[in-house]
């Protein structure tokens, strides 16, 4: 049976607990809050990092992200819906690197002008619209049962952002009939201090050495790692005496690989080592495992400090006026609140997140803003906050590397804003 979702707060609506039945969220211990304070009417005021933080870190890497997206209806001029395209518009700020920022910028919208309008390959908005419109002809003429709304959208999502690198992922997700879709991701990264999108050249002196360290950790896995076991079955399926190394050693190619928070992670296409069930199968080097291999300008910068984000009002605890970075606007006519810093997190991004079930939980489905790390400032957010399950997460690292995320929800008592842990959310019925 389809779960009817809302919200409960424990701690404002502890005594209607007992009388709910199912369907109902239960949330335990949530975190007191001030409520929303008004808008403000100034510009944010840019805090300065900590002077100590800075030798480590560099400036604040922020990244904005907006979505576009188009639909078109069929041509016999009924409602129906026969295409939607669209795509992420990743905009890169970097305070203290103005031209290294204009630099990725461009490249950025060299990419986004490809997929929209097409690389001379039969892809692009023209080629899928003209097979969709085709399609619903079809349909029509014949009465043959097929879908008739297809769609190209292609997804950012940051692997890494710092001082050194942005590893931006865009996942390219296509349905144009058959049972399912494909999807197919493609990663850039670039050098944070020129703004030069980097090849598998730029990160080792010498490749052949970095080549036989990625080689070694695949078949390891491959043969030592449950999990890869399938992988390793569908590659020697119809060919046992294939040569698995030159299969694994293919996957090491431009827009195949990323340096995100673990390590240097090379990835296949869908069906390239993999049923269509493996997904894009994925290997990670630990940068500990390069070390002396991998150029040290792309190892993360280093974590001294740490702290904690909490829902502030416009003032702090003494009366100060908040220290803003930013400003993220979800939705222009949604609800404003800002997110504190006390002391430093890390890899701080707000993420559009679905529910899937109890197991899988939350499942990001899109970032709207990225920052590398916050240091005793705040960040100003304007977005809908629904009644039901929350659709909006805020996620950030520590010092150590640990992962933290919270939703996005109002209290039921007063209407002010809570950071709830995402373990705190627990689907009934």
């Amino acid at each position: 049976m389809k779960k009817t979702l809302a919200i409960l707060l424990a701690v404002c609506l502890l005594a209607a607990l007992s009388a709910c039945g199912s369907g109902d969220i239960y949330i335990h211990d949530a975190p007191e809050t001030q409520a929303p304070a008004p808008a403000e009417t100034s510009e944010p005021v840019v805090a300065e990092p900590d002077p100590q933080v800075l030798v480590e870190l560099g400036e604040p890497v922020i990244l904005n992200i907006k979505n576009t997206s188009e639909t078109f209806p069929a041509p016999d001029g009924s409602d129906r819906v026969i295409l939607t395209y669209g795509y992420d518009d990743v905009d890169v700020y970097l305070a203290s690197n103005l031209s290294a920022a204009d630099a990725i910028n461009q490249e950025l919208a060299t990419q986004d002008e490809i997929f929209y309008s097409g690389s001379g390959n039969g892809d692009g908005i023209n080629a899928v619209l003209e097979v969709a419109t085709d399609n619903y002809a079809l349909t029509q003429d014949h009465d043959v049962g097929l879908s008739t709304e297809f769609s190209c959208t292609r997804t950012a999502f940051v692997d890494r952002a710092d001082s050194r690198v942005i590893a931006l992922r865009y996942r390219t997700s296509t349905y144009v009939g058959g049972a399912h879709g494909t999807y197919v991701d493609r990663v850039l990264v670039f050098d944070t201090e020129s703004g030069r999108r980097l090849s598998v050249d730029d990160l080792a002196a010498d490749r052949e050495a970095l080549e036989h360290v990625i080689l070694e950790k695949m078949n390891d896995v491959l043969h030592n790692d449950v999990r890869y076991l399938p992988i390793l079955d569908y590659m020697t399926a119809f060919d046992p005496d294939a040569d698995v190394e030159v299969k694994l050693r293919s996957l090491i190619r431009d827009g195949s690989w990323t340096l995100d928070h673990e390590g240097l992670t090379v990835f296949s296409d869908l069906y390239e080592i993999g049923s269509y069930a493996d997904g894009i199968v994925r290997f990670t080097v630990p940068y500990e495992e390069l070390n002396g291999v991998l150029d040290d300008a792309w190892l993360p910068p280093v974590r001294t400090s740490g702290g904690e984000l909490h829902i502030m009002g416009l003032d702090d605890r003494n009366g100060n006026a908040v220290h803003l970075l930013d400003k993220v606007t979800i939705s222009d006519d949604g609800s404003e609140f800002r997110v504190f810093a006390d002391g430093t997190v890390y890899d701080v991004s707000i993420d559009s997140v679905t529910y899937i079930n109890d197991d899988i939980g939350f499942y990001q489905t899109e970032t709207h803003w990225y920052c590398s790390y916050l240091s005793n400032v705040g960040v100003q957010v304007q977005t809908v906050i629904p009644e039901g399950m929350p659709d909006l997460m805020i996620r950030y690292t520590d010092e150590s590397g640990a992962a933290h995320r919270y939703l996005i929800t109002e209290s039921g008592e007063d209407g002010s804003v809570l950071l709830l842990e995402e373990s705190k959310v627990v689907a009934v019925g």
